[in-house]
């Protein structure tokens, strides 16, 4: 299962959102795709394993101006009732696999498109 916590308005988020919809054909992988618009973020248990995944000391490349989980926590559950501006978009989470992208960056998505397993 993949989900992408998805701002439609935004450019970079459009473009990882095209790949991941065309990727599933062309790597002919199969997998799921969740969609999570903005303004919803992650709960703190989602937060808490994509932080395990990219690793507790990149909490601030997530959510910007968080210096622990805690304070993430906090800043999305403030900032969700305001369009959930306190976090990155895209991010790209795969949590069977452990693995997480954040930001635009296409070329980690399509590294983790093509080491997804086989079916």
């Amino acid at each position: 299962v993949l989900t992408l916590f998805h701002t439609p308005a935004s450019t970079a988020s459009k473009r990882i959102l095209e790949i991941l919809r065309s990727s599933s054909t062309a790597h002919k992988k199969s997998f799921e795709l969740d969609i999570v618009e903005a303004p919803t973020v992650p709960t703190p248990t989602q937060l808490s394993s994509i932080l395990e995944f990219i690793g507790k000391d990149r909490v601030a490349e997530v959510v910007p101006g968080a210096r622990s989980e805690g304070d993430a926590v906090g800043l999305l559950r403030g900032q969700g009732e305001r369009g959930g501006g306190g976090m990155v978009r895209p991010l790209l989470v795969d949590w069977n696999n452990g693995r997480a992208v954040v930001g635009g960056d296409e070329g980690a998505v399509l590294r983790l498109l093509e080491t997804l397993p086989g079916n």
